[in-house]
């Protein structure tokens, strides 16, 4: 059979509706960075990892389940989604496979490059060894955007400063090209998400220009970067909410309405609904504005799954 992972798709007769509605084919999943702005906030759960060759044959029947039923995707597949892209990182067989490698599946597979938004390496070796490898090999990314934050766990540290300073290094020749990523034709390939409230906007800018000089750029450059939000965009913080409740970041803006609950339309980047594949198999429906996962069923009504041991 064609794309044997995706068999009990097609024996619920839903293939064609997830392909079309697919935003999301998990690396990885969960997260335990602990920055509070995050909807992770709080979770112990161990992070979650695909093998790297099932996400491979994954990768590779959904492309060509896409080529197959002449259906283009209508929006960047994310490796991610409550999770950092960066710290996934598996043993396969003798070699480490790193979001570099999947980045080259999603290219060659998936016909995209992979959209990347970090925290940052953290200063860990294999995820430093990744962005290189990006920054030298940029047609495997659609974009990648760096988060700096005040509500990173590591904020105030001498080593949060360095490893920012050198993740920008590493990443700043991506300035020189264009987005890829079809929700962002206009923008460049590499861009600082600076986060904050704006009562700690000024503290977070001054962290900013300081990280930029520690990377190496010209006082002319830096003030070039400052003043470019393609380049570094100051973003406000919202309520997300967090594994325990409410965000706990002091100012962060609501996006709760009368009845209580979070509602953030972004429809000018992302469809309200949209399908991911988890690294358990399952098939779950993802509210992309009220930060809602829902399990996905078929029409027999029994949940949705991907053949795992196919696709191993």
């Amino acid at each position: 059979m064609a794309y044997p992972s995706l068999s009990p798709l097609i024996e619920e007769g839903v293939l064609d509706e997830v392909l079309e509605g697919l935003g999301f084919l998990h690396a990885n999943d969960r997260c335990r960075r602990n920055c509070t702005h995050c909807p992770a906030f709080g979770d112990t759960n161990p992070v979650e990892m695909t093998p790297f060759a099932t996400l491979t044959r994954l990768a590779r029947d959904v492309g060509e389940a896409f080529q197959d039923r002449r259906i283009t995707p209508r929006r960047s597949i994310a490796s991610w989604r409550i999770s950092d892209p960066l710290d996934y990182h598996v043993r396969d067989g003798k070699t480490t496979r790193t979001t570099f490698d999947v980045a080259r599946i999603w290219r060659e597979h998936l016909g995209q490059g992979l959209y990347l938004v970090t925290n940052g390496s953290e200063g860990k070796r294999f995820a430093q060894t990744a962005l290189r490898q990006v920054a030298a090999a940029p047609e495997v990314v659609s974009q990648v955007k760096l988060t700096v934050t005040p509500c990173d766990a590591g904020w105030g540290s001498e080593r949060y400063l360095h490893s920012i300073a050198e993740d920008v290094a590493t990443l700043a020749p991506l300035w020189d090209l264009g987005s890829t990523r079809m929700e962002d034709p206009t923008g460049l390939r590499f861009r600082i998400n600076l986060k904050s409230t704006a009562d700690r906007r000024e503290e977070a800018l001054q962290f900013m220009a300081r990280a930029l000089e520690l990377a190496g750029l010209r006082p002319d450059e830096s003030e070039k970067a400052l003043a470019d939000p393609r380049r570094v965009s100051a973003k406000d913080i919202y309520d997300l909410g967090s594994y325990v409740g409410d965000s706990p970041v002091v100012n962060a803006l609501s996006i709760k309405g009368r009845d209580g609950k979070r509602f953030k339309s972004t429809a000018e980047t992302r469809t309200h609904h949209q399908y991911g594949i988890y690294p358990d198999g399952s098939v779950r429906v993802i509210d992309m504005y009220e930060f809602k996962v829902y399990e996905a069923t078929g029409e027999s009504g029994a949940p949705l799954r991907v053949d795992l041991r196919s696709a191993a």
